[in-house]
């Protein structure tokens, strides 16, 4: 009898793990900074500091060497705009060190802001009372100026860690972040055609993996970090592997398909023995399906592979009496291991 049908599937063992990494990143305006003299953008690491004229356009922010009255210091002009913008991350804290002698307030620009007032070390702190801003805007009052001599960011990085076993495949999706692709690490959707899966599109190293896209992931086994980013990268419509970003029911198709590794190989298999509706696990994918007759569905969707060879389509009580060949054309018996080809495809029997 041919076996077409699954009978042992075993999960694929992917971990995956979420942490948030704190970085800090400090800017300088004193003897150690080399920049133009007119400062617009300041960029370091995963900070930008972004500077404009503001409501005064005489009055540029300009860096200032150090003299015999005064320290080195970037001047900030009443009206001067500065917008502290996260690549990576969300802003949680920002510190501004300032030439006391200077009276000069800078104040968070939006309505109800409580100005920034430094310490007796010119020190002035803002945070974040949540869990961080993409970006962070400061201004002074008219009429004043302050004089920085040093910005310090510190900002969080979500990034996501995920160990991929020796089966060199899992699955990944977050509904609500965006993640670069790491080096090693090919993410593949795919659509349905002919009770076949096929691939719909490839995101490889330094492509924006879309929030609330599902995909399968292929690398060698090891650990790969995702960061965060902020791009929203292109998303594949045709798509249609779902996700789910906690352990939760699988919904919105009749049939549902697990991540697994099967006799098929690896590919989606159904959890339940009527392709029912299961606990699908946090941040990894499934497919929910909808064929054209539920009858006629089969227990598993498993890859088109380079060979051309189609893995599935027809029930096992159908196939037991049909007449097999081999590749060359020739009849052969039901215990015959490797490609057949019956009712003109191709299939593999193990």
């Amino acid at each position: 009898m041919i076996r077409f049908f699954v009978t042992m599937l075993s999960l694929l063992c992917f971990t995956i793990t979420s942490q948030a990494q704190t970085k800090t990143e400090t800017i300088c305006f004193d003897d150690s900074y080399h920049g133009p003299e007119r400062v617009e953008k300041v960029r370091q690491s995963d900070v930008v500091l972004l500077f404009k004229i503001g409501t005064n356009p005489n009055s540029l922010p300009t860096f200032y060497e150090k003299t015999k009255k005064d320290e080195a210091s970037l001047r900030f002009y009443g009206g001067n705009i500065l917008t502290v913008q996260g690549i990576n991350g969300k802003i949680k804290r920002v510190r501004f060190w300032l030439v006391t002698k200077v009276d000069g307030t800078l104040i968070e620009d939006k309505d109800g802001a409580i100005p920034l007032k430094p310490d007796g070390k010119g020190v002035a702190i803002w945070e974040s009372s949540g869990n961080g801003v993409d970006s962070i805007v400061f201004t002074t009052y008219r009429g004043t100026h302050a004089r920085i001599k040093k910005i310090e960011v510190t900002y969080e990085i979500d990034r996501v860690i995920l160990t991929i076993s020796a089966a060199r495949h899992a699955t990944l999706y977050y509904s609500d972040k965006a993640f670069t692709i790491p080096q090693g690490v090919v993410a593949r959707t795919y659509k349905i055609e002919d009770n076949m899966l096929k691939l719909s599109k490839k995101y490889a190293f330094g492509d924006v993996l879309p929030k609330d896209m599902a995909v399968v992931l292929e690398a060698d086994e090891g650990s790969y970090t995702f960061w965060m980013t902020e791009n929203q990268g292109e998303k594949d419509e045709k798509n249609v592997l779902k996700g789910t970003d906690d352990n939760s029911q699988t919904t919105g198709g009749t049939i549902y398909y697990g991540f697994s590794n099967g006799k098929r190989g690896v590919g989606f298999y159904w959890r339940k023995a009527d392709g029912g509706a299961f606990e699908n696990g946090a941040h990894k994918a499934y497919i929910a399906y909808t064929p054209s007759s539920t009858a006629q569905a089969k227990s598993y969707l498993v890859f088109d592979t380079a060979t051309g060879v189609h893995l599935t389509a027809l029930q096992e009580s159908e196939m037991e009496d049909e007449p097999t060949y081999n590749l060359a054309g020739q009849r052969v018996g039901k215990d015959y291991k490797g490609i057949v080809i019956i009712r003109g495809k191709k299939y593999l029997r193990k």
